[in-house]
């Protein structure tokens, strides 16, 4: 038998204990085997693979047939191999003959979760704690884990753009595929990113609202206003200043008011209340 830690003999005095409660936290794979099966042979390896291959994503118990009879013969167990899946404590998928690797493969992704998953929620803890430090930090070690990792990378990436580690966050985000780029949440990001060179070294949010309403035709400190607004979360007023940008100024710097329209849609996502109104605006101003 193997020494992995993800794999274990089961009989029926250790079944609760490797089985039930270990499904609370992640899936079982229950192998019913015996020494004179020659399919069971085949999926051993394979199944072996997968275990040392998620690292504890699964448990592999594997029960001998010929002399767990009792247990085979409260699974109805007709024929071997047999695998079923045992999740929080209910068997929920049974696997009869030897399949291919990919039909374990999808019993396992179906109910297992995700390492991202609980570095995430942990991740969140910290940050509402205050801890944004320790955050930080956990993200960087699970990186060095998951090195290809896009959802790792794309949370990091945000959590550096709250601490206005805008460079840090960029490097990140531009090592991503180009086509995780273009999709949410990476595009929303990178179109954050945009907003914060635009308020690189301008004066702050409150001076820049007086600066607009002493001159409304500055064009340059509206544009600054409302990046400082998308930074600081105030979107709907950010959207305002951009309309009235391309109310007044339409050309200036290249349709800076369409433009930044445009990019806190992409932020935003097509299906927020802010988007489809703005968006209905948009078009009305243009046509």
């Amino acid at each position: 038998m193997s020494e992995s830690p993800y794999i274990f003999e089961v009989t029926q005095h250790n079944f609760a204990a490797v089985v039930v409660e270990n499904s609370q936290r992640a899936p079982v794979l229950v192998d019913f085997w015996a020494d004179w099966c020659q399919p069971c042979k085949t999926l051993t390896p394979i199944l072996t693979k997968l275990a040392q291959e998620y690292r504890g994503g699964f448990i592999l118990a594997k029960i001998n047939a010929d002399a767990e009879q009792a247990l085979a013969g409260h699974f109805q167990v007709r024929s071997l191999p047999t695998v079923m899946v045992v999740w929080q404590g209910q068997i929920v998928d049974q696997l009869v003959g030897v399949q291919p690797e990919s039909a374990y493969r999808e019993a396992i992704d179906r109910y297992r979760t995700h390492p991202g998953e609980l570095i995430m929620e942990q991740v969140d803890l910290l940050w509402q704690r205050g801890r944004q430090k320790q955050a930080i930090e956990l993200l960087h070690e699970a990186l060095r884990q998951e090195p290809d990792s896009v959802e790792l990378k794309v949370a990091l990436a945000d959590k550096l753009l709250q601490l206005d580690r805008g460079e840090d966050a960029r490097a990140l985000l531009e090592s991503l595929p180009a086509e995780e780029r273009d999709r949410q949440p990476a595009s929303g990001l990178l179109a954050r990113l945009r907003f914060a060179d635009l308020a690189q070294g301008a004066p702050d949010l409150a001076a820049l609202e007086t600066k607009v309403r002493a001159d409304p035709a500055d064009s340059a400190a509206r544009r600054q206003l409302a990046a400082r607004y998308v930074l600081a979360g105030a979107y709907e007023s950010a959207l305002e200043q951009f309309m009235d940008l391309m109310r007044r100024d339409p050309q200036f710097e290249d349709e800076a008011g369409r433009q930044g329209l445009i990019a806190i849609f992409e932020m935003l996502g097509n299906e927020h209340p802010l988007v489809i109104t703005y968006r209905r605006r948009m078009f009305s101003l243009l046509h």
